[in-house]
């Protein structure tokens, strides 16, 4: 299985971004990378979001495109970035 970073797509970093300045925060104390696995024969590869600040990280299942954001602004709305 190979992995390797790969760039966030214009929508996902937008929403990425807008989720951050809804919260109050500045999108510059954010950082975010995005991996894709794929095995030779799988058609869909596997995408993860590593999202880090200064206090916390978390990672998030990305193969659904943008919907990640999703779990990314309910982590934020619950203080888990501080």
């Amino acid at each position: 299985m190979l992995v390797q970073r790969t760039p966030m797509s214009p929508r996902e970093l937008e929403a990425f971004e807008s989720a951050i300045r809804d919260s109050g925060r500045d999108p510059g104390s954010f950082k975010a990378q995005v991996f894709e696995a794929a095995a030779n024969d799988d058609a869909v590869p596997l995408r993860r979001v590593h999202v880090v600040t200064q206090r916390a990280a978390a990672q998030y299942d990305a193969s659904g495109g943008e919907r990640w954001t999703e779990n990314f602004a309910r982590h934020l709305a619950r203080g888990f970035f501080g």
